[in-house]
């Protein structure tokens, strides 16, 4: 199981490295191995996978780069006709080159920004995702020399985004807090209470002796008028 707190280590450490020109090549590595580490923390290998296949394609561009390079210096320059003859098959080598050289950049970019804008989107790290645009764009501007101040951005942002790595991954629904329920409170019923009327005063009809009431002013039963 792979340590988010190990990624930040080694890919911050390794974003630093690869401004070095004599360390370069172990800051890749270092950062490598720090995708390694995020892609089994957060269990998605194609992570790792692209980061892989970005550095096999630098490694096979620069290798058939320098091997053309090589060649190049190697190859007879025509003493006749230099101007007219020799000025283009000077050129055609070396446009070769540097369309190899062009080409396997612009691959090995787009590999490392699906890798970067995954990270960016398991981890909540925006860098990544910056990095990765810069870096695509930074290998297409190559060809006309603005790309290397881009790929230089591009880097900076690397460094950024893998000390941004916090050691936990977060959670499903980790950027937008629970929603607040307030749960009615049930209401209690209250038991009736029978309404209590005072008693009626009653008094007897002098003439038949009939219960009446105080206020009677005659007899319900005799009809005689009551005192």
């Amino acid at each position: 199981m792979g340590s988010l707190s190990s990624a930040k280590t080694l890919g911050g450490v390794g974003g630093i490295l690869v401004f070095l020109p004599g360390l370069s090549l172990v800051g890749w590595v270092l950062i490598l191995l720090a995708t390694k580490e995020i892609s089994e923390s957060v269990q998605d290998k194609t992570i790792f996978d692209d980061t892989l296949l970005a550095a096999v394609t630098a490694i096979i561009g620069a290798v058939i780069g320098t091997v053309l390079f090589v060649a190049f210096l190697s190859f007879p320059r025509p003493s006749v006709g230099f101007f007219a003859f020799g000025s283009l098959a000077l050129s055609l080598p070396f446009l070769v080159i540097l369309g190899t050289f062009w080409v396997f950049t612009i691959i090995s970019a787009i590999f490392l920004k699906r890798s970067y804008e995954k990270i960016s989107q398991r981890l909540n790290v925006s860098p990544f995702a910056t990095a990765g645009s810069l870096y695509l764009i930074g290998a297409a501007l190559t060809i006309i020399l603005v790309g290397f101040l881009i790929l230089l951005i591009a880097q900076i942002f690397q460094v950024v985004a893998y000390f941004s790595i916090q050691d936990r991954p977060p959670t499903s629904g980790w950027s937008q807090p629970a929603p607040q329920t307030f749960a009615s409170s049930p209401m209690v019923q209250q038991p009736a209470i029978p309404s209590q009327q005072p008693p009626v005063e009653s008094k007897f009809c002098p003439k038949c002796g009939a219960k009446l009431p105080s206020i009677a002013v005659f007899c319900t039963s005799c009809g005689a008028k009551q005192p």
